[in-house]
């Protein structure tokens, strides 16, 4: 008695699965966990194994009784303690949270804590300061661990730049090249730094250069492959740059091991040796993986974190801006980046905090000083010209330039990512990355401009000719020399597009930012210096006139700058945050006005193509469940025509035993169940998670008062269960687990108002009605289904031919 049958199963993946699925369809996988109380399209038989597996908190408690006592008539089941009322069930892998449900539950415990609290006034407000101060240290040590990180990154990375060429002898081999020589007027004749060649003593001149060629070569494909060998064999989520996994997670969803700390570790040490080996990666965009793994370390120290998956987001949305802020020295860009690119969910509160946290780890990155110019500017310029006006239709071009290889290089990154999934190529993920290593650096060493760092390029392409060194004029300012600079420019560019395309994404840690810089200042420096041997070749005349007052009319240097974020601008889709983080690594304030007419035009053209990112495309690739928050929707379906779940198992308020519960709780596999007036009228008076049941039905059968007979109610019994001799039967009230309120809407909503529920809220599932009577259950799966469908150019299942 008491319950409806109707048709529904969990399908969300399993932890028998493997451990790092190369994808998650979301036309396949139900995405509810944690907190997840919505019952699923198929009935299966509930084994118990699924009660170890099930393990979610209450639902929101909005009863006015005393939640940890009984209620009146009720049988009393004992109170709860404090660590079951406030304690966290473990969150199922591959789960979607309930952002409602935890910002109830952290109101619930503010309240509820600070009435458990000691009388002593001393204590109470010592207790209330640590709990006001959670946060802020939280974010002080992420910031904290996120700048020694990064410091220890980029040292580790010079160092294992530099050892592809020599060791510093005499010093000691761990010492970098620049620190080797810093008391030498030239470093490239720096008499403590021994080549490979002077170690193995080889002195033929022919003979020297064929051993750097392979010493270099050799030692790139053991960094990069022992790198891959990590990944593979220890932690496989350290792969890629991780910024989409952190996008889809950072939206609710739950990616166990993700952020763990072996993925810390092996991402840290992969990353020394993937960007050292020279491949076409960087290590500024993982920086953002490693610093949500910190915060996510971090998040369990501070109980006001571990226990709410919903405020651990905050706290990793503030990671992520601390991210950008030490890998690019950009604090106020990453908190943008944070905001435009990542987080989802991002109150006000949390740009303050997340500035705190990126100034803080900036602070301590500069502390730390690991750039030799002990700033913490990366690419700091000297040169302040004016630029012409004339010069904007320069700059335009170039945006528009940069936007088409940004949606050339996402095109095909995405179509070889697709090839490696689909074919033999994703079994042998060492020998992959090794290859990669071996072409990379046979290529790149033969050509001057790819042969060091890829920050040493962008620093050569972005400085003034006539402050740069004479190895840089020589490669980059020589006017005599123009037309072979402009080839190998040109030539460059071509070749990195090409390494970026098949390296990026691959088995290894790495990044697309940096490659993406290199590529567009190349097309940039490649534009300005071709104008500027133009405006030498013609002179003052035409459009070139206003310069004739000018000390210095054509600086190629800031073409770079506009190419370079026009490019990762075109890959990426980022604006403002990229504008401003432009800004910073440059300091250039003069040249944010080009800078920005650069990214839109790219951001333009590349839209052209598809407006979504890189990051994006590869979420879809791998079937994560991410309803962007970016793009419109443009549906004529309302909320009923595609809701999958109509059949349902209900609770009637009266009428339940502790018999047919456990019987419910042992032939399905709901998350959850809608309870309703009764059968007939089906008017909905709250919902009830699969966890509570479990949790009370766990507490009947250790107490002896209860038998299989005894009622389930929520609320009083009306007068007709009533015993013949007028005495009232014992009962269990289980009002005080019950979520009264769940959010409900009319079968008629238009999808369009729901998808906006969905993202603005937060919401996992909403109960549909009709005339005030529960119908069915709409999820965000299927909404994203429905997208997914049409995004693919399929024939809705649904028989819906609208397209958005």
């Amino acid at each position: 008695p008491g319950l409806m049958r109707g048709a529904g199963e969990e399908a969300g993946l399993r932890p028998d699965q493997q451990p790092v699925p190369t994808s998650h369809s979301i036309l396949d996988d139900d995405t509810f966990g944690e907190g997840a109380d919505v019952p699923t399209p198929t009935i299966a038989k509930y084994h118990k194994s699924s009660r170890a597996e099930t393990k979610h908190t209450r639902p929101v408690r909005r009863d006015t009784r005393d939640p940890r006592g009984k209620s009146s008539g009720g049988l009393d089941l004992g109170a709860e303690s404090e660590a079951e009322w406030n304690g966290e069930r473990e969150v199922q892998d591959f789960a979607t949270i309930d952002w409602t449900y935890y910002a109830e539950k952290d109101r619930n415990r503010r309240a509820h804590g600070l009435a458990s609290l000691p009388r002593w006034q001393l204590v109470r407000v010592l207790m209330n300061l640590y709990d006001a101060a959670q946060s802020w240290l939280a974010l002080a040590l992420t910031g904290f661990c996120c700048g020694l990180c990064a410091a220890m990154v980029g040292m580790g990375v010079d160092w294992m730049n530099d050892i592809k060429f020599g060791m510093c002898w005499g010093r000691g081999f761990w010492i970098t090249r620049q620190m080797c020589c810093k008391d030498s007027m030239n470093i490239l004749s720096c008499d403590n730094w021994y080549s490979w060649p002077r170690l193995l003593g080889y002195q033929d001149l022919e003979s020297e250069q064929m051993m750097s060629y392979a010493c270099y070569t050799i030692i790139a494909i053991c960094q990069a492959g022992y790198a891959a060998w990590m990944c593979k064999n220890i932690a496989p989520y350290a792969v890629g740059s991780g910024i989409g996994e952190i996008k889809v997670i950072l939206s609710g969803f739950v990616i166990k091991r993700f952020l763990g700390g072996w993925t810390l570790l092996v991402k840290f040490l992969g990353l020394i040796l993937s960007v050292g080996s020279g491949l076409s990666i960087g290590k500024e965009g993982p920086f953002i993986h490693l610093s949500c793994c910190i915060g996510n370390l971090v998040s369990r120290c501070f109980s006001k974190f571990a226990n709410n998956e919903g405020r651990k987001r905050e706290l990793l949305s503030c990671a992520c801006s601390a991210g950008i802020a030490v890998a690019f020295g950009a604090p106020i860009g990453g908190v943008l980046f944070s905001l435009e690119e990542v987080a989802v969910y991002f109150p006000p509160k949390t740009m303050w905090r997340a500035l705190f946290c990126a100034t803080f780890a900036a602070m301590t990155l500069q502390r730390l000083n690991p750039l030799p110019t002990g700033k913490l500017v990366m690419f700091e310029i000297t040169y302040h010209h004016q630029w012409k006006l004339f010069e904007l239709g320069v700059f335009a071009f170039i945006g528009a330039v940069g936007g088409l290889v940004g949606a050339f290089i996402t095109k095909l990154n995405v179509r070889w990512s697709k090839f490696r999934k689909e074919t033999a190529l994703k079994k042998y993920p060492i020998t992959e990355v090794m290859v990669c290593a071996c072409i990379t650096s046979l290529i790149d060493y033969t050509i001057v401009y790819l042969r060091g760092s890829s920050m040493l390029l962008l620093q050569s392409l972005f400085s003034e000719c006539k402050n740069s060194n004479p190895a840089v004029y020589e490669e980059l300012c020589n006017h005599e020399n123009g037309r072979d600079i402009l080839t190998f420019l040109m030539l460059a560019a071509v070749i990195r597009i090409f390494l970026t395309i098949v390296t990026s994404g691959n088995p290894c840690p790495g990044g697309i930012f940096v490659p993406s810089l290199v590529i567009g200042a190349l097309l940039g420096r490649a534009v300005g210096f071709a104008l500027q041997l133009l405006e030498n070749e013609m002179g003052d005349i035409g459009v070139f006139y206003v310069c004739k007052s000018a000390t210095s009319c054509i600086t190629p240097g800031i073409y770079a700058i506009v190419g370079a974020a026009s490019v990762l601008g075109g890959i990426t889709r980022m604006t403002v945050c990229l504008v401003v983080i432009m800004f910073e690594v440059t300091g250039g304030y003069e040249y944010v006005l080009p800078v920005m007419v650069g990214v839109m035009m790219a951001k333009w053209v590349a839209d052209a193509f598809g407006r979504a990112s890189v990051y994006i495309k590869l979420i879809q690739l791998k079937g994560y469940p991410y309803l962007d928050n970016k793009r419109e929707y443009h549906f004529s379906e309302r909320a009923s025509d595609v809701m999958t779940c109509r059949d349902l198992f209900v609770l009637s308020m009266h009428g339940n035993t502790v018999e047919s519960i456990q019987g419910l709780l042992e032939t399905t596999t709901f998350q959850g169940f809608p309870v309703v007036t009764s059968h007939e009228d089906m008017l909905v008076v709250g919902y009830l998670s699969r966890s509570s049941l479990l949790r009370v039905m766990h507490k009947c059968s250790s107490n002896r008062r209860v038998t299989p007979q005894t009622l389930c109610s929520f609320g009083a019994l009306p007068a007709s269960a009533a015993r013949a001799d007028g005495t009232e039967e014992p009962y269990i009230d289980l009002s005080q687990w019950l979520d009264a309120s769940p959010i409900q809407i009319m079968e008629t909503t238009p999808l369009d108002r729901v998808i906006e529920m969905f993202r603005a809220l937060g919401l996992r599932y909403l109960l549909v009605t009709q005339n005030g009577q529960l119908v069915g259950i709409l999820k965000k799966k299927d909404i994203l289904e429905h997208i997914e469908l049409f995004r693919k150019g399929l024939a809705d299942k649904r028989n819906n031919a609208d397209a958005y």
